[in-house]
């Protein structure tokens, strides 16, 4: 019987997200921009912004109420030889929406902002608020050596892991619910 009712889940998925379901086109693939490294509070912080990662078909699943994940990586290396750069840290952010149909109101974590939750009746702002990265610490300054050449690399992707189960199955056939940035580099030094 489950195997049933998971066959018939996966076709009704494979229909609705099929061949005849609305395509993003090519030239609007996800980016990282507006990267902004400081060294404010004594911390290494770096601000940036997501664009393009909500397609329609993502759009859909968040207003009816699917948990969307989005996990940002921020990996911070000592420059040095093309195939030799030593990772220094690498900080994981996971942003996520909930759309509670009966309050018609979305519910944004934050990670860098653990203290706060953010509620919202207006899409554009959970989707504003999922996108952007704001003043992250990425590692205390006196870590860091000065006149020591760095660089942040960062990326940005739907994370799978949280996904309900039949949408996994799903994502291995069907990428027009799925996003990923190509990795973005932002040379420093202190």
């Amino acid at each position: 019987m489950a195997k049933k009712i998971l066959a018939i889940l996966f076709l009704l998925a494979a229909i609705h997200f099929g061949p005849f379901s609305q395509a993003v086109p090519v030239n609007d693939k996800a980016d990282i921009e507006g990267v902004v490294i400081r060294q404010e509070r004594g911390n290494l912080e770096v601000s940036f912004q997501v664009n393009n990662c909500f397609t329609p078909t993502m759009e859909e699943a968040v207003l009816s109420g699917v948990t969307t994940t989005f996990r940002m990586l921020v990996v911070l290396e000592k420059s040095g030889y093309a195939l030799i750069q030593p990772s220094v840290v690498e900080v994981v952010l996971e942003h996520s929406v909930k759309y509670d149909l009966l309050k018609k109101e979305f519910r944004v974590q934050l990670p860098e902002h653990p203290d706060k939750v953010c509620y919202t009746k207006d899409f554009e702002e959970a989707k504003h608020l999922m996108s952007v990265v704001r003043d992250l610490p990425v590692m205390p300054l006196h870590r860091l050596k000065k006149d020591q050449r760095y660089r942040l690399r960062l990326k940005a992707e739907l994370s799978k892991l949280k996904s309900p189960l039949f949408l996994r199955y799903i994502f291995f056939f069907v990428s027009l619910w799925d996003f990923e940035t190509d990795w973005r580099e932002a040379p420093f030094s202190l």
